[in-house]
């Protein structure tokens, strides 16, 4: 039965698995024997064209083993998943996506021995085998062990896709060589006149084609099972009719030739590891590279399949870890790599078998297969065999690369074509090629399209954290746009860095050039030496327009890459280093109202409230109220956690505010100068201080508690309303901080 790895459609949770197997396969054992029986056609059916794709041509001699590895393969899978999968349900199967590359690399490495001996030809296919799986199998386990089962997703979707596609072109093709015995297009063409290749190929098409109608017409388990048995009988009956003889129709290729005898017969390890040509197995390896992680690939696909069938989480490194030590004891008997199959195990839970009871009988079924393998094998006619590699080639084909077309872009599903069309022309080490050059592509074009550029914005619209006064903040607000900042975000490279010279280049070419540059890296993950060059050009362009640079949070990777760069640029024009953004517009803030001519501290504080509120008859009498208090640099003002009773107003000085993290790190929140009010916010709402105030510079402050402000609403509420308006204002240009922040942010 064709083997889906797309994901179905959310389904009614699991009933939960009992707490052992064998008791399960006891109490479940009428659905449980039906879905082995079913489940055990399909496998045998399976193994016999898994070992016909691989041991066909002059490697028929190893048909016969083959047979009985593929089956024995299917058993141990089935058991040890079976046993210990976190989804109890699961049937594990050996997969067609990993043999047809398997059988691309057992033609590739044996057509190149045209000296060497049968035996030695058949060996070298088994040990690609057991390789291929316990790559696969190791690969799998280290996975699931150290956590790294999301690695796979790194690869784009378009080439897994492509990639499985592509198999399901190898599986056809596979099929077409089984038929003709045959390596090329052109000799597979000239053979289609032997009549005991149509003898083969047109049951084989028609078989294929039976089987496609019944799986999609009928919804019955049973209707790939019937097929298979019918055309089984259909074929003997014909043979009866005929009065063919078997030896006549072995001798054309109809049914398998088996050399020896006996049941189960499985190849030596001693003997494979003689006799087989290493070195025909080492120049296939990168074919082999790509089994485990096409494995891995549908091995996810289908944990996500069953995540969604049974509406819960399934622990992929766990199911990666079990399915690698499964694989780990198949390899060590030369057998092929597998894993749980999403279309066996969804079957069983439409047929009501429940706990790990479909897994083990499954295995049952197949294991008493295992004593008649070589009469079994040697039964089932080759057309069988080829049909079902086509049926589950298109499918594959059908799945990823026609159905496809529907969901995914146009650029990504010509990815998905261009890999197949070139297994296709060119053979699986160009498909794998261009699938791995697809691959750096489409990262690269998808990652390049990313904005590198999170926020860009002028110091008028961006400000530092420090409260200034009114004629401060009026001179920020009148040459803030000579501050330029640009937010830098995810990795830059060189995909994405030509984004941040070009905006710096326009910011250049604008009339007003600005006279200070920032550039924060507060969100980058890293950089190459092709970001440090479009840095190094960001540097010449401002030391040729006299612009001051300032690099913010930088990452230290970076700044070690940028560390020689800086240097040289110090020589030509001004580079600064800042901790964070704050830090970086606070100096440039600095430097634009000393460029003014400075705003200096007024000695009274009436004047800085004329300033703020404008002129009024009543200044002096607010301050009157106020308490007066000087505190020296250090002083703690304000303890995070206590009562907001007071509203305070600098009149001279410093003051910084600073929040204590769980690592016990001070981190700066605000700095406030003259003019500032501080800690209205607490007041007006009533709650607790919620950061410290540290004097940064020995300050003057004056102090207006809540009582005193009550009393004023009592008593003078004239004087109480000028109180408020200057601490409405204080909370409005704050506010209109953070509109400009906002609006920069969303437009």
């Amino acid at each position: 039965m064709p083997r889906r790895m797309n994901p179905p459609q959310p389904s009614a949770a699991q009933p939960g698995a009992p707490r052992t197997a064998f008791p399960a396969l006891t109490r479940a054992s009428p659905r449980s024997a039906m879905f082995g029986l079913i489940a055990g056609i399909d496998g045998l059916g399976t193994s016999v064209a898994f070992a016909a794709l691989i041991f066909s041509g002059t490697l028929s001699e190893g048909f016969g083993a083959g047979v009985s590895v593929m089956l024995l393969s299917s058993v141990i899978l089935a058991v040890y998943v079976s046993l210990r999968s976190r989804y109890a349900t699961s049937v594990a199967q050996v997969q067609e996506t990993t043999i047809a590359i398997l059988a691309t690399a057992v033609t590739a490495a044996t057509g190149a021995m045209a000296a060497a001996s049968t035996g030695e030809k058949v060996a070298t296919a088994f040990a690609i085998l057991a390789t291929s799986t316990l790559a696969t199998g190791f690969f799998f386990y280290l996975s699931g062990r150290f956590g790294l089962g999301a690695l796979v997703r790194f690869l784009p979707y378009p080439v897994v896709a492509g990639f499985l596609a592509g198999s399901g072109w190898l599986l056809l093709e596979g099929a077409l060589m089984m038929v003709s015995n045959a390596y090329t297009v052109f000799e597979m063409a000239r053979s289609f006149r032997d009549p005991a290749v149509l003898g083969i190929l047109l049951p084989a098409i028609l078989f294929a084609l039976a089987m496609a109608a019944g799986l999609r017409l009928s919804p019955s388990p049973l209707a790939a099972p019937i097929i298979m048995l019918v055309s089984i009988a259909f074929f003997y009956i014909a043979l009866w009719v005929t009065g063919l003889p078997l030896e006549t129709v072995r001798a054309w290729g109809w049914l398998p030739d088996l050399y020896g005898s006996g049941g189960l017969r499985l190849p030596s390890p001693l003997a494979v590891i003689r006799e087989a040509d290493w070195m025909a197995v080492l120049s296939v390896l990168p074919m082999l590279v790509s089994v485990p992680l096409i494995a891995m690939a549908g091995l996810l696909l289908n944990t996500s399949g069953l995540e969604l069938a049974a509406g819960r989480d399934i622990d992929a490194n766990a199911e990666l870890k079990m399915t690698g030590q499964a694989n780990i004891a198949v390899g060590l008997l030369g057998g092929a790599s597998g894993f749980t199959g999403l279309g066996m195990t969804l079957l069983a839970r439409r047929l009501g078998v429940t706990g790990r009871s479909a897994g083990l009988a499954t295995a049952a079924v197949t294991a008493m297969a295992l004593p008649f393998a070589m009469e079994l094998a040697g039964a089932v006619p080759l057309f069988l065999a080829a049909g079902l590699m086509m049926i589950l080639g298109g499918e594959l084909l059908y799945d990823w690369a026609l159905a496809t077309r529907k969901t995914l872009p146009r650029l990504e599903w010509a990815v998905v074509l261009a890999i197949v069309l070139s297994m296709m022309a060119f053979g699986f080490m160009t498909g794998m090629a261009v699938g791995l050059v697809c691959s750096v592509v489409t990262f690269v074009f998808n990652y390049a399209r990313l904005p590198a550029i999170r926020l860009a914005a002028s110091g008028r619209d961006r400000r530092s954290s420090s409260d200034r006064s009114a004629a401060a903040g009026h001179v920020l607000d009148q040459n803030g746009h000579h501050i330029h900042i640009l937010e830098l975000q995810n990795y830059l490279f060189f995909g994405t860095m030509e984004q941040v010279v070009g905006a710096v280049r326009r910011r250049f070419a604008q009339g007003d050039a600005p006279r200070f540059l920032i550039l924060d890296f507060r969100n980058v993950g890293g950089a190459d030496s092709a970001a440090v060059a479009g840095l190094e050009k960001i540097f010449n362009m401002a030391a040729a327009e006299g612009v001051a640079i300032t690099l913010s949070a930088l990452p230290l990777a970076v700044a070690h890459l940028l560390e020689r760069t800086v240097e040289e640029t110090r020589a030509r024009g001004k580079i600064a280093i800042a901790a964070d953004l704050d830090h970086a517009l606070e100096a440039c803030e600095e430097h634009l109202i000393t460029a003014s001519g400075g705003v200096p501290e007024p000695e009274d504080i009436a004047i800085q409230l004329m300033r703020a509120l404008g002129p009024h008859p009543r200044l002096a009498e607010l301050v009157s109220v106020m308490e007066r208090i000087d505190h020296p640099a250090g002083k703690r003002l304000i303890h995070a956690g206590e009562e907001a009773d007071d509203i305070f107003l600098v009149g001279s000085g410093a003051v910084k505010v600073q929040l204590t993290l769980a690592n016990g790190r001070a981190l700066r929140l605000r700095s406030m100068t003259a003019g500032a009010v501080l800690g209205e916010v607490a007041f007006y709402l009533g709650g607790t201080r919620t950061a410290d105030v540290i004097v940064e510079r020995s300050a003057t402050l004056f102090k207006l508690t809540r009582p005193a402000l009550e009393q004023l609403e009592m008593q003078d509420p004239e004087l109480a309303v000028l109180a408020h308006r200057l601490f409405a204002r204080a909370l409005a240009e704050r506010l209109t901080i953070s509109n400009r922040m906002t609006m920069l942010v969303s437009g």
